[in-house]
């Protein structure tokens, strides 16, 4: 399945561009700041974004995407001044290309950032995506619906995660449509599963869903 990418770019040319640049990925295409900010609850393997919309600063989006997600975000921006620069990465901005921009560069980055989400950690565990596994207090294969679960969460690095957003990875990663119910029984035995290191999910399908670091010795 594609990598799913959200791009936040205003100029219909550099959007010309990135289309045929960016073929090999399935992109949504978003020229404000506002229809930015309602798709970025999605769930994306990497945010592209311009900073200069015509509705405001691009870097309002990373902020609220920091409060939910440590999905990468490639800042792709004409303003070259230091301090926007700084200021981007001290809002956890990945990485910044500033234009014009090379696309085979540009495509290169993102590439080596996707490799990078292809392995999720929090804590002492990590999970594989592509190879459906996790390494924690001991290896567990996972298939590939266990896998599309338990990303969000990973990706989210501790904070809640809503049971529909954790329904629409499933659904882009494996094509399931998966019933709520269905979902806090997946829960159930991946708890059951993962053995010591299944402590970490906290939440129901109400609330939604987290990692939290499990005290392995107190809870053994």
């Amino acid at each position: 399945m594609k990598h799913q990418i959200l791009v936040l770019e205003d100029d219909m040319d550099m959007q010309e561009a990135l289309r045929v640049s960016l073929r090999d990925f399935d992109c949504l295409f978003c020229m404000t700041l506002a229809q930015g900010l309602q798709e970025a609850a999605g769930d994306w393997d990497l945010i592209l974004l311009d900073l200069g919309l015509p509705d405001g600063n691009g870097l309002e989006l990373l902020q609220a995407v920091r409060l939910e997600s440590d999905v990468p975000v490639l800042v792709l921006s004409a303003q070259t001044d230091q301090p926007v620069i700084l200021e981007a990465y001290a809002q956890k901005a990945d990485d910044y290309i500033t234009k014009p921009v090379r696309l085979p560069v540009l495509k290169a980055k993102i590439g080596r950032l996707l490799e990078r989400e292809d392995i999720r950690r929090f804590g002492t565990v990590t999970l594989y995506v592509s190879g459906c596994r996790m390494d924690g207090a001991a290896e567990v294969m996972l298939t590939g619906t266990e896998t599309a679960v338990l990303e969000p969460l990973f990706a989210a690095a501790g904070k809640p995660v809503s049971s529909q957003r954790i329904l629409r990875s499933v659904a882009r990663r494996t094509g399931f449509d998966m019933s709520l119910e269905t979902l806090s029984v997946r829960f159930s035995g991946l708890r059951r599963k993962l053995g010591k290191s299944g402590l970490m999910i906290k939440g129901d399908r109400r609330h939604g869903y987290w990692l939290e670091e499990a005290d392995h010795e107190s809870a053994s």
